[in-house]
């Protein structure tokens, strides 16, 4: 046969629009690249397999950059097994796509013929309005791993010792990992860690703790943490992975080898699918059904015998997990495959998305405690709630980004009346100069000194929160969330002989007036066991678009405070 078939007209577009675009494409669910990072001539760039004839025709295959090159070379190699069987002309355009930006091209309405994502997961990213996906079929895969510079490793008892997910986050080693909301390496660890936590709060804040820690010393993707292996930088000795990067690292830089770590929990695999993408008939007729058929040969021979020795000797394992013969220690993995956690819900990875965005964000915060009487009443052998309030403050202060603005106050009737709150740090940068020290070490002192104040008296709660919100909103900082965190154990209350303050039902009209969904300044309140007028707080807070917690017991703060630090991102949309 002649092999002159009309070519579809956008899977040629989709290689000019996805070249130019993709410099351009944001973050979506699973993160983004810059293509021309990719075609580069040392690098994929596009591989063809040369044709015999004039017209041949050209199946299009977009895959992930890291598998990108093993299949143009496996296909160039192998033209003479992937024939279609009335021997029609083909033509295999492998290139190295990311797959945010083919999940972009595929929802509107273009995309290649073939697509190969990092993970099916990425096929829940593909709307119903643009091309249909085909069924998938597994070419290969890779599990996350923690990877980590050799001497790191045997320090942590490898190859013998047993590793875990809450070793890595909550261990003395320092740990990061790559960006989730770029990456989908970072995504899959935010998604491993919550799968294998308890779903306790006291739990939870123990993740909301170590994934705050990790996040101050994120790196953009893969590539950056490898930089700092192989530089010799200390500053980051654990970060995750697929497997099969470790296989490349230590074959391109065997002066710096890193060893893979298996979670025992389990972890997520990387399970690259092969998707044929179904666009309809064009009207070609018999070229549609050729096209059809190479794709299918094609998809065959991805799951024959010299096409899966090359993608194991790549370092990535086969579509049922066999390892390549030589893969063990000396590579710096294991041969057996390890054990697969299962693939979270859409929502479950939006979810985490949220939760990554709300830790990391910069935050303009002030902080008001109460500091009258009751603070200082307690039960037996239980610490007074000042002194809760100071750890769990201090605890925080070593979590939030460094580049936030903070600030603190404190009230009751006796603080500088008529007001009855007083200003102990001004809100501004915690780098910023104050004192002897930053605004954060000022910070850190003020709190340990909590307990120590003789000034006691009533509970001006709602003159306090009407004042912290109009200090915040004066200088509103449209980049940062703003916002208030009032902690108090009791109820607006005043002393006889005092002048009355402002009442509930005044501070709510105020706060709803002057609250602009476009500029929020959230009050997010804290009440403190028992007695804590929990019925106030929540008016509150609800006037401004946040939620009122509260401690019963006093010991859960620190769990209740890391709660709010989430919500201060997604408040008032969530």
């Amino acid at each position: 046969m002649s092999g002159r078939h009309a070519q579809r007209g956008h899977r040629r577009r989709f290689w000019a629009r996805i070249t130019a675009a993709v410099v351009a494409v944001g973050v979506l669910a699973f993160g983004a690249y810059v293509l021309s990072d990719y075609l580069r001539d040392d690098d994929v760039g596009r591989i063809r397999q040369e044709a015999s004839c004039d017209a041949p025709i050209v199946v299009s295959v977009a895959a992930e950059p890291n598998i990108a090159f093993v299949l143009g070379q496996v296909v160039d190699d192998h033209q003479a097994m992937i024939e279609t069987p009335d021997g029609e002309c083909v033509e295999y355009e492998v290139a190295a796509a990311p797959s945010a930006a083919v999940v972009r091209e595929l929802n509107g309405g273009g995309g290649p013929d073939v697509w190969v994502p990092e993970s099916t997961l990425w096929l829940q990213r593909v709307s119903g309005d643009g091309p249909g996906l085909g069924e998938s079929r597994q070419i290969a895969t890779s599990p996350l791993v923690v990877v980590a510079p050799k001497p790191v490793a045997r320090g942590l008892g490898w190859p013998d010792a047993e590793f875990s997910w809450t070793d890595m986050l909550g261990g003395e080693t320092p740990a990061t990992i790559t960006d989730p909301m770029a990456t989908t390496e970072g995504l899959a660890t935010l998604l491993a860690v919550q799968g294998v936590v308890g779903g306790g709060e006291q739990d939870q804040a123990r993740l909301v703790e170590a994934m705050t820690s990790v996040s101050r010393s994120a790196v953009a993707d893969v590539e950056a943490a490898y930089e700092l292996v192989s530089s010799g930088s200390s500053s980051t000795a654990l970060f995750t992975a697929t497997e099969q990067s470790v296989v490349k690292h230590n074959e391109q830089d065997p002066e710096h080898l890193v060893v893979a770590l298996y979670p025992a929990e389990g972890t997520p695999v990387f399970d690259y699918p092969a998707v044929p993408i179904n666009s309809g008939d064009d009207g070609t007729g018999d070229g549609d059904a050729a096209r059809s058929a190479a794709i299918e040969r094609l998809l065959e021979f991805l799951h024959t015998e010299p096409a899966v020795t090359a993608i194991q000797e790549a370092g990535f394992r086969s579509a049922d997990g066999a390892a390549r013969d030589s893969a063990g220690i000396v590579d710096g993995t294991q041969a057996r495959m390890p054990a697969i956690l299962p693939l979270p819900e859409p929502e479950a990875v939006n979810a985490a998305q949220r939760q990554w965005a709300a830790l990391s964000l910069d935050m303009r915060m002030l902080a008001v405690i109460d500091v009258s009487g009751s603070m200082w009443e307690t039960e037996g052998d239980a610490p007074p709630p000042i002194e809760v309030v100071r750890d769990a403050n201090l605890a925080a202060l070593q979590l939030i980004p460094p580049t936030s603005d903070l600030g603190l106050w404190v009230f009751s009737t006796e603080e500088d009346p008529p007001d009855h709150w007083r200003e102990v740090v001004e809100l501004g940068p915690l780098t910023d100069e104050v004192g002897d020290g930053t605004r954060l070490d000022a910070l850190v002192a003020e709190t340990k000194a909590l307990p120590d104040s003789e000034v006691r008296g009533w509970t001006a709660l709602y003159d306090t929160a009407w004042a912290a919100f109009r200090a915040v909103k004066e200088n509103f900082d449209p980049n940062r969330v703003n916002s208030v965190v009032l902690l108090t154990d009791g109820e607006d209350e005043r002393g006889a002989g005092l002048e009355p303050g402002m009442d509930l039902e005044t501070l709510l009209t105020q706060l709803q007036a002057q609250h602009d969904p476009a500029r929020p300044v959230l009050i997010i309140t804290i009440g403190i066991g028992p007695d804590a007028d929990m019925a106030a707080l929540e008016q509150i807070s609800g006037a401004t678009g946040a939620s009122a917690y509260q401690a019963v017991d006093p010991a859960d703060l620190p769990e209740i405070f890391f709660q709010a630090m989430v919500e201060r991102q997604c408040r008032p949309n969530c």
